[in-house]
């Protein structure tokens, strides 16, 4: 599904947090790839080069949404005309359309029926233009190799491939299409706690999206500390909740220590959903080798090296949007209560210039997440109040 989290980290640092048994470097796989496709890993997430009707533009890989999709403003403005399902002739006008032509590498999907979405407020979340999501309807005919650390997707004929590595295997659960993963939580003094996550590449930060009901139903709201805060952007909006990190993740012979962990506050979008326990974000696999076997119903995972934090939070307690013509203006969306930010007096809707001296101009969304992100780091910020510029030192700490 189309997701952003909050607080979005870009780490590659999984095998400081993943342990395995006895693993080698795979054998090489001996069937060659349908189509090999280089990705940008802004913000965590996987971008693919695309060519849409002869217009080239960015599309997200994710994996756990159902249909591939264009933003419905830029279908609009590049002649894409809408129209209904076929068989269908009272269905929404605006909810689909067909593409003549969608190319990714050396794949090609001719007169395509996509959907529209409205992907504005996840443009503004990530600050990058959203022009489309590629999901499961495509990615389920193909075992999908996702090289991190190459930056590399490669496809291969699901029926013909075949898997040489020893890299961890994580089951889908058997009652789900979409790439549901069977894994366990543990919280300190419980017992494991089963859980369906929805393997998400369309979501980066947060290792774990938690559904409300199921969240509920575990108890998991008392676990502490937490952070009230909200924890995405999907597209029906901000998602709230609260912020915790649980002890452990088990994805089968992986383990994942102390994850960050979203926990649905609201019966809304996808954190109302009952049919999942949950997602488990892009950010969990940064670093490694992600294979999803549709045909053997499979996620297999081979850790790489890294350091530092695995999807790890914000320290300065502020939330950034993008916003404007271009998505130039780096926003303050929210602000934890208690945290370096808003002792500093930062409030919603400052205008965020500089970081060192630095315009944040110059760089991206992205990039300024990224600088507020480490453990002990003194920053000095300058921002826009209306007609005031206020100058402020952030010394930023673990708020988890």
């Amino acid at each position: 599904m189309a997701l952003r989290i909050a607080a979005p980290s870009r780490s590659a640092a999984l095998a400081a947090y993943l342990s395995l048994a006895c693993w080698h470097r795979p054998t090489p796989t001996p069937v060659s790839p349908v189509a090999v496709v280089p990705f940008d890993a802004y913000g965590g997430a996987i971008y693919v080069p695309a060519v849409i009707n002869g217009d080239s533009a960015w599309l997200m890989l994710d994996t756990g949404l159902s249909r591939t999709g264009l933003d419905r403003d830029w279908a609009r403005n590049a002649g894409i005309v809408p129209g209904p399902e076929p068989g269908e002739p009272d269905a929404p006008a605006a909810s689909t359309a067909v593409v003549d032509r969608i190319r990714l590498g050396e794949l090609a999907l001719v007169h395509y029926r996509v959907a529209l979405y409205p992907l504005t407020g996840l443009s503004e979340a990530s600050g990058r233009l959203q022009v489309g999501l590629v999901g499961h309807d495509v990615l389920q005919h193909y075992a999908v190799e996702i090289d991190y650390r190459q930056r590399r997707v490669r496809l291969f004929d699901a029926l013909a491939y075949r898997y040489t590595g020893t890299g961890a295997t994580v089951p889908f659960s058997a009652d789900a299409d979409l790439p549901l993963l069977r894994a366990q939580l543990e919280v300190r003094g419980r017992r494991p706690i089963p859980a369906r996550l929805l393997l998400d590449t369309g979501a980066s930060g947060l290792c774990l999206i938690l559904t409300t009901p199921f969240a509920e139903r575990h108890g998991l709201g008392s676990v502490a500390p937490a952070i009230e805060a909200p924890i995405g952007t999907g597209l029906v909006g901000d998602l709230h909740g609260t912020i915790v990190r649980l002890q452990q993740l088990r994805l089968g012979g992986v383990k994942v220590r102390l994850p960050t962990t979203g926990l649905g506050g609201e019966y809304k979008g996808f954190l109302a959903r009952t049919d999942i326990d949950g997602v488990i974000g892009n950010s969990v696999f940064e670093g490694s080798r992600l294979i999803v076997d549709y045909v053997g119903r499979r996620a297999i995972v081979e850790p790489g090296p890294g350091d530092g934090s695995l999807c790890d939070f914000d320290m300065s307690g502020l939330r950034l949007a993008a916003r404007g013509p271009g998505l130039a203006h780096i926003v303050v969306d929210y602000v934890i209560p208690g945290s370096p930010s808003a002792e500093a007096g930062i409030a919603v809707g400052d205008e965020l210039l500089l970081i060192d001296g630095r315009g944040v101009a110059q760089g991206n969304l992205s990039d300024a997440r990224k600088a507020l992100r480490a453990d002990g780091a003194v920053h000095r910020l300058v921002l826009r109040r209306d007609a005031d510029t206020i100058r402020v030192t952030l010394k930023l700490r673990r708020l988890l």
